[in-house]
């Protein structure tokens, strides 16, 4: 009987576990069914969070791929375009000849020769007129000038004769026998034709004229005047004062005066004319020395230019240096400025908070160094050009050396 009611107590205990165990299954369900239903209802959805690991490398930079979308948005809509801050330094410009024939770099250079055409100038030296001697030398000296440069030439004393009677037509017929403009050798030499000595001696008048002629230019070009004259002041202008006045109005001119005689007076005459206009003198006493001091002054204009070439490479360059260099600064203020006003702070992730802001700094430091590493490569390209030039103003100096 005892054994009877120990096995009855046993089964009762069994029992009760199992329908503990059948509840404890049973209830969640049954109120996860009942929450789905009150879902439905409502008209709500839940909805799993996923948790992803997944990262990508932006500019040596890992960003997790749930932050990529919300950067490449903002680099879409904001980012600084920072290419257009890698402008190379190209200087391709050649000048001032004996670089490239082809050029025409030198068309802000403008050279004028006055040619004295009075009747003194019908004098022989050596069996030749001296004019025939002075044109000759005047045409070699144009005809050699560098592609690009304009060139152009004013005669006086051609007109009338040096007569009395005619002192009024010849002062007043200073004329522009070649207009200054790319003149080719053709230009030069048929114009050489069509005058012949004559008359009397306007030299202050040829300057005023002269004036007239530079004024219509640009005020940053280069201009050059020479006169080649044998002779003294003969139309009671004052060439002292004209020289003055052509300086004053025209302050970067360069005035040189080759006089074509043996009297010292009119050396001494032109050479203080030539002092006055803050100008050069030399003198040619015959048709080799006349040559050589034309060819002096085209070394001298030739290696000029060099240096205003020199000087217009080193201004470009510079610009060119600041322009990236000012590019970059203002594109990465920018951008940092409208990261800070558009998502800094904003995104909800605290770790796309963390994420995007290295990115951003990464990608502005790669362009820092792109641009560096043009500014070495544009570096190169200035030393080249300065090299090339060095050499032929040591071309031309070695020429300058020998006349002497």
């Amino acid at each position: 009987m005892k054994r009877f009611v120990k096995l009855l107590i046993i089964l009762a205990v069994c029992f009760f576990v199992l329908l503990v165990s059948v509840a404890v299954k049973v209830i969640p369900f049954r109120a996860i069914n009942n929450l789905r239903k009150e879902e439905v209802r409502s008209g709500q959805k839940t909805l799993p969070v996923e948790i992803s690991t997944e990262t990508t490398t932006v500019y040596g930079e890992k960003i997790q791929t749930k932050c990529l979308n919300e950067y490449n948005d903002f680099i879409k809509n904001h980012g600084a375009d920072y290419f257009k801050c890698l402008v190379d330094f190209d200087f391709n410009e050649q000048y001032c000849g004996g670089l490239d024939p082809n050029a025409e770099g030198l068309s802000n250079v403008n050279i004028v020769v006055i040619l004295d055409a009075s009747g003194s100038m019908a004098e022989k030296i050596d069996s030749q007129a001296k004019i025939d001697i002075a044109k000759k030398a005047v045409s070699d000296f144009l005809a050699g000038m560098p592609q690009g440069v304009r060139t152009g030439l004013i005669v006086y004393g051609d007109k009338g004769s040096n007569s009395l009677a005619d002192k009024n037509v010849s002062c007043k017929g200073i004329e522009e026998v070649v207009k200054l403009g790319m003149n080719n050798n053709k230009n030069i030499i048929s114009a050489m034709g069509s005058f012949g000595p004559k008359g009397w001696t306007p030299i202050a008048g040829a300057f005023d004229f002269a004036k007239n002629v530079f004024k219509g230019n640009g005020s940053k070009d280069k201009d050059y005047l020479i006169l080649v004259s044998d002779g003294i002041e003969s139309c009671d202008g004052n060439p002292l004062v004209a020289a003055e006045d052509l300086k004053s109005e025209i302050p970067d001119i360069k005035l040189n005066i080759i006089g074509f005689t043996n009297s010292s007076e009119t050396h001494e005459f032109l050479q203080r004319v030539a002092e006055r206009g803050g100008g050069s003198y030399l003198t040619a006493n015959n048709s080799s020395e006349i040559s050589r001091a034309l060819n002096a002054e085209l070394l001298l204009i030739k290696k000029d230019c060099l240096y205003v070439t020199f000087y217009q490479m080193s201004s470009r360059y510079n610009a060119n240096y600041l322009s990236n260099l000012n590019c970059w600064l203002n594109s990465f203020q920018k951008e940092s400025d409208d990261f800070t006003k558009v998502l800094s702070g904003k995104s909800t992730d605290e770790e796309c908070n963390l994420e995007i802001p290295k990115i951003l700094r990464a990608r502005q430091n790669d362009f820092w160094y792109k641009k560096e590493e043009l500014a070495d490569k544009n570096s190169q390209t200035y030393k080249k050009v300065e090299s090339d030039l060095n050499d032929q103003v040591k071309i031309i100096e070695d020429l300058q050396n020998r006349n002497h």
